[in-house]
C-alpha cells in the first residue's frame, strides 16, 4: 500500500490532465451503455412485427411491473393528487413528453434511433481520444519524473554506494523497472479506470433492465473474480524474480563489454558465452513461469464464462417460451453481459500488469530510499580558495571493519606539491578520495583554509579541485566538449589554450574534424597518451587551485609519458597538488613526499632526504630500480 501511495504522489502533479481523462472515460462508458440500451427498442419497437409489439405492450413482463411499482413508491404516488410533491409532477411531465416524442410511428422512431446512434458514435470517438491521450500524458510524465529523480539520487550518492552495487543493477532500475512502471501507469492504469467505469455502467444497466437475470448472473461473479486475484498474486512473485535475473544479465553484459580486451587476450570467449547463456537460461525460466500464469488466465476465465453463458441461455429459453421475456429484452441483456466480458478480461490483464509494476516500483523506491552517507549539511557555506592550506587532523577511515587510514596528521601549504607513495593497499587513493568527500572520514577532520570540508557545500568544495587519474574517463562526444566539460557556450580560444598547454593541440588538429571530432565511447578512437592529454587539458580548462594526480602516467609508454609529464608540469605550476606516484622517478621535484605504510604516515621528506634515511621509501626505490634494470636487461 505504501508503494501505491508513493506512486499516487507522483500522479497528483498532473491533476488537470487526470480530471480530463477521468471525465472522458465517464462519457465513453455512458455512451457505450446507452448504445447497448438501444438494442431493445431496435428489436422490439422497430424490427419486430407490429402484432408482437402490441402483445408486449398489453402483457408487460414481471420486471416491467416491478420497476413501475418501485417508481411509484419512490415518487410517493399513493398520496392524494393534491399532496404530491414537485418531483412527482416534474417526473410525470417529463415522462409524458418522452413518451410523446418516442412513441411515434415505426419510421419516425427508426430515424430517431439512427440519429441517436450517430451522435453516440461521435461522442465515443472524441471521448476515446481524450481519455487515452490524457492518461498517456499523465503516465508518461509521471514515469519521467520518477526516472529523473532516481537518476539524480544515484548521481548524488557516495562512492561507497557505487562500490557496493553493480552497474547492471542500477541500469536495470532506471531502464527496465521504470519501463514496467510506465507500461502499467500510462496504459494499464487508463484501462483500469475506463474499464471499471464501463463495467459499473453495464452492471447498473443490467439491474435496471432485468433485475431477476442480473441477480442470477451476480451469483456466479465470485467464480470469475477468484482467478483474477489468484493469478495476480502468483504473477507478482514471478515477475520480481524475472526482473532480478534481468539485472544479473545486464551486469554480466556490462562487465564483458567493458573488459572485452581482457576476454580476448585470455581467449575466454567460450567461457563468457557460457556465463551469458546461463544468465539468459535463468531469465528465460523466470519469464516462462510468468508467461505460464498469464497464458492460463484467459482460458480459465473463458471456460467459466462459457459455462455461465450456457446456464443463462437455458434460463432465457424457459422465460421466452413462457412469454415473460421478449427477444429484445434478452438480446439487450445478453449484449450487456457480453460487453462486460471485455472489461473483465482487460481488468485481469491490468491486475497482472499492475502487480508487475508494483514489484518494479518496490525495487525503485528501495534504491531511492538508500541514504546518502555523504550528505550536505543544511547550513553549509561556499568555499572559494585554498587560503591557509589543507590539513588532515587525526584522520581515520575504514571501508568495512579493517582500518585503511589510522590517525593521519598532514599539513599541506598553498601551492605545495605533495607526493604519496607506498605499497598496494597502503591507503594512497583513500587519502585523496577523502579530500573531495567521495567518502567521509570515520574520525578526525580535514580542513581547507581552516574549514571542515563537511561544513562547506559539495559544489564549491569539488569546484576547487581538478582530477587526472590513471583510468581516464572521456565521453562519446567531441574533443571540444570533453575539454570544456559541461560548458557548451565557452570560447573556442580557451579550449585551444588548454589543449596547447597539455601538449594536445597538435594531434587534435590532425584529426579529421579537429576539435569537433567525436572520440567514441570512453575515448576509444584515440590512444592512451592522447586520452591522458585530453584529460589534462580538461583539468587545465577548469583551472582549479587544487590538483589531484592519481598515477596519471603509470600506464603510458616512454614517449607518451614524456609528453604527458610536460603537460603535467604546466598543470601543476602554481597549484596545490597531491600526486599518487607509481614511478618514483616522476616525483623527484615534489616539495614533500608522504610515505604511507599500512594506513599510517611512515616517513615525510624530500626525495633526497628519504633516500638518505634508508627507510621504507629507500626500500621501495631500490626495489623499483632493480625491476627497471631487469626490464632493460631483458630488452637488450
Amino acid at each position: 500500500m505504501n508503494v501505491i501511495r508513493r506512486l499516487y504522489g507522483y500522479l497528483t502533479r498532473y491533476k488537470s490532465w487526470a480530471v480530463l481523462a477521468f471525465g472522458s472515460m465517464i462519457i465513453f462508458a455512458a455512451s457505450q451503455t446507452v448504445m447497448i440500451a438501444l438494442i431493445r427498442p431496435v428489436i422490439d419497437d422497430v424490427l419486430a412485427p407490429p402484432t408482437t409489439q402490441q402483445v408486449v405492450r398489453d402483457h408487460p413482463s414481471r420486471e416491467q411491473a416491478t420497476k413501475q411499482r418501485i417508481v411509484e413508491v419512490l415518487l410517493n404516488r399513493d398520496q392524494p393528487e393534491g399532496q404530491r410533491g414537485w418531483l412527482v409532477n416534474r417526473y410525470d411531465t417529463a415522462a409524458k413528453s418522452l413518451d410523446h416524442w418516442w412513441n411515434a410511428d415505426r419510421a419516425s422512431k427508426w430515424r430517431k434511433i439512427l440519429a441517436i446512434l450517430l451522435v453516440l458514435f461521435l461522442i465515443r470517438a472524441f471521448a476515446s481520444f481524450f481519455s487515452e491521450y490524457a492518461f498517456q500524458k499523465v503516465g508518461l510524465s509521471t514515469v519521467r519524473d520518477l526516472r529523473n529523480q532516481l537518476y539524480e539520487r544515484l548521481i548524488s550518492q557516495s562512492h561507497r554506494f557505487f562500490a557496493e552495487r553493480s552497474t547492471g543493477e542500477m541500469v536495470s532500475r532506471i531502464v527496465s523497472d521504470a519501463d514496467a512502471i510506465q507500461a502499467a501507469v500510462s496504459t494499464r492504469m487508463g484501462d483500469l479506470f475506463q474499464e471499471s467505469i464501463t463495467l459499473v455502467g453495464l452492471i447498473l444497466f443490467v439491474f435496471i433492465s432485468n433485475p431477476e437475470l442480473a441477480l442470477i448472473s451476480l451469483v456466479v461473479a465470485p467464480v470469475l473474480v477468484f482467478p483474477v486475484v489468484h493469478f495476480g498474486v502468483r504473477l507478482r512473485g514471478t515477475t520480481h524474480r524475472s526482473q532480478e535475473r534481468m539485472a544479473d544479465m545486464a551486469t554480466l553484459l556490462e562487465e564483458t563489454i567493458r573488459g572485452v580486451r581482457i576476454v580476448k587476450a585470455f581467449t575466454m570467449e567460450r567461457f563468457e558465452i557460457g556465463r551469458f547463456r546461463e544468465a539468459t537460461r535463468r531469465h528465460l525460466a523466470s519469464n516462462l513461469k510468468a508467461q505460464k500464469i498469464q497464458a492460463l488466465t484467459s482460458p480459465v476465465m473463458e471456460l467459466i464464462s462459457a459455462l455461465c453463458a450456457i446456464a443463462l441461455l437455458s434460463y432465457a429459453h424457459h422465460r421466452t417460451a413462457a412469454g415473460t421475456l421478449t427477444i429484445g429484452q434478452f438480446l439487450s441483456f445478453l449484449f450487456a453481459l457480453g460487453a462486460m466480458y471485455a472489461p473483465i478480461k482487460k481488468l485481469n490483464k491490468v491486475n497482472l500488469s499492475l502487480n508487475t509494476a508494483l514489484s518494479a516500483a518496490e525495487r525503485v523506491f528501495r534504491m531511492l530510499d538508500v541514504e546518502n552517507e555523504v550528505a550536505e549539511r543544511p547550513n553549509a557555506v561556499d568555499i572559494t580558495g585554498v587560503g591557509s592550506g589543507i590539513r588532515y587532523e587525526r584522520v581515520s577511515f575504514a571501508y568495512n571493519d579493517e582500518p585503511v587510514l589510522r590517525e593521519v596528521n598532514v599539513t599541506i601549504a598553498p601551492g605545495e606539491i605533495v607526493a604519496l607513495v607506498g605499497g598496494s593497499g597502503a591507503g594512497k587513493s583513500t587519502f585523496v578520495n577523502l579530500l573531495p568527500r567521495f567518502y567521509d572520514v570515520n574520525s578526525g577532520r580535514i580542513t581547507i583554509d581552516g574549514r571542515d570540508v563537511r561544513d562547506v557545500t559539495l559544489r564549491s568544495l569539488r569546484g576547487l579541485m581538478g582530477f587526472v587519474t590513471q583510468e581516464v574517463v572521456l565521453f562519446n562526444d567531441t574533443v571540444k566538449n570533453n575539454i570544456a566539460y559541461g560548458r557548451a557556450d565557452v570560447e573556442h580560444e580557451r579550449v585551444i589554450a588548454a589543449a596547447t598547454a597539455a601538449n594536445a593541440h597538435e594531434f587534435i588538429m590532425a584529426m579529421p574534424n579537429g576539435y569537433d571530432t567525436v572520440i567514441g565511447e570512453s575515448g576509444v578512437l584515440v590512444s592512451g597518451g592522447q586520452r591522458q592529454r585530453i584529460a589534462i587539458a580538461r583539468a587545465l580548462f577548469k583551472d582549479p587551485p587544487i590538483l589531484v594526480l592519481d598515477e596519471a602516467t603509470s600506464a603510458l609508454d616512454t614517449e607518451s609519458e614524456r609528453l604527458v609529464q610536460q603537460a603535467l608540469d604546466s598543470l601543476m605550476r602554481g597549484r596545490t597538488t597531491l600526486v599518487i606516484a607509481h614511478r618514483l622517478s616522476t616525483i623527484r621535484n615534489a616539495d614533500k613526499i608522504l610515505v604511507l605504510d599500512q594506513g599510517e604516515i611512515a616517513e615525510v621528506g624530500t626525495h633526497e632526504e628519504l633516500l638518505a634515511g634508508r627507510g621504507v621509501y629507500r626500500k621501495l626505490y631500490d626495489l623499483q630500480f632493480l625491476e627497471e634494470e631487469r626490464s632493460l636487461g631483458a630488452m637488450a
